[in-house]
């Protein structure tokens, strides 16, 4: 079996966060820290594939170790080691992120930290003395993974970001090929068609999240990231055209339609995938796609092919169904190109940037 060639990506974050773990295990025995491991652990646990998603992550751990620690402690003070203490600690704990603070991706962590200083803490050191060092051993382990993920090749969310957008047109581009062989032959192969709408879907659920973590990086979203957001929201309106196309490419009652127009259509789905294609190299070296006059020309054909087939008085021979089937294809299929259109022009700022 032939394994898959390792990532350039995937072997820094693999050399960085070992890097950083070593980092933190040397940091850990200079300050005499008792259970350094935990720092060790925040380190591996934190350092993500970028800095917004290693800063939230972060910011997590540390804020859910403060709660955790504070309501162990008090339960700890109040009640004692023991069961009670577990049980009003970590349910407190819980309450305290969810409803109060509203930081509900904390939970675990508060929770566990609180855990740890009821069951763990020992007669040799205080409890409260034990929650003071997890908390100093977990912050200095999210502070190293921080500092390792915003100097040492650092990997920007925004970056990723843009790279989707330029990923999402390229699967649109595939996904429209797929959608004008099925529309040409009723015998194209339904299992490729559904496995490109999958890549497609998963590319913009992928792209949604990176979007988040974009926005959670200490800088916030850059003037170029605000240009990717843009672009991104064409691609997304885009794939909803193209969805919205896919049910009308099966039903065998319009071919005689198609047919009218058939030389104007396929143009316009030739131009259009060659467009995507074209923008999405030009997005990717951030330079300036240039204008769409072919796609322009493209559409203005389609629309007179239409006019022609009206003229001709065939529409009233059709049944209602398959001729609103009809322009609702031809409708998202034109809006696809004036989506396009639309979002070469803004790509144009990224070449000024």
């Amino acid at each position: 079996m032939k394994l898959p060639k390792p990532s350039p990506v995937h072997l820094k974050h693999a050399l960085k966060t070992a890097l950083a773990a070593v980092c933190t295990y040397a940091l850990t025995v200079l300050f005499h820290l008792p259970q350094g491991y935990w720092a060790v652990i925040s380190v591996i646990i934190v350092m993500q594939n970028n800095l917004g998603s290693s800063y939230q992550v972060g910011v997590n751990r540390i804020i859910g170790t403060a709660v955790g620690a504070v309501m162990g402690a008090a339960c700890m003070s109040l009640l004692g080691p023991g069961a009670m203490a577990l049980g009003v600690g970590v349910g407190l704990t819980i309450l305290i992120c969810a409803y109060f603070i509203h930081l509900h991706e904390s939970f675990r962590m508060a929770g566990l930290t609180a855990t740890i200083i009821i069951l763990l803490s020992n007669q040799n050191e205080t409890f409260m003395e034990y929650a003071v060092f997890r908390f100093l051993e977990i912050s200095l382990g999210v502070t190293v993974s921080l500092a390792f993920s915003a100097f040492i090749w650092p990997s920007r969310a925004g970056r990723q970001f843009k790279l989707g957008v330029v990923k999402a047109l390229h699967d649109e581009a595939a996904y429209y090929s797929i959608l004008l062989a099925c529309r040409i032959s009723p015998d194209c192969d339904m299992h490729e068609e559904a496995a490109t709408r999958k890549q497609l879907e998963a590319t913009r659920e992928a792209n949604h999240a990176l979007l988040e973590e974009a926005k959670k990086e200490p800088a916030g979203l850059s003037k170029q990231d605000h240009i990717s957001v843009s672009l991104f929201n064409f691609t997304e309106r885009i794939a909803e055209h193209m969805l919205s196309m896919e049910s009308a490419v099966h039903h065998d009652d319009l071919e005689s339609l198609h047919g009218m127009v058939a030389k104007e259509m396929d143009m316009l789905a030739q131009t259009t995938i060659t467009a995507m294609t074209r923008l999405a190299l030009a997005v990717s070296q951030d330079r300036d796609p240039g204008p769409m006059d072919d796609l322009k020309r493209a559409v203005a054909a389609a629309e007179d092919g239409l006019s022609r087939i009206r003229k001709q008085h065939v529409l009233p021979t059709y049944d209602l169904e398959p001729v609103m089937r009809f322009f609702s294809y031809y409708y998202n299929m034109r809006e696809v190109a004036v989506e396009l259109t639309g979002m070469a022009e803004r790509a144009t700022l990224l070449a000024g940037e």
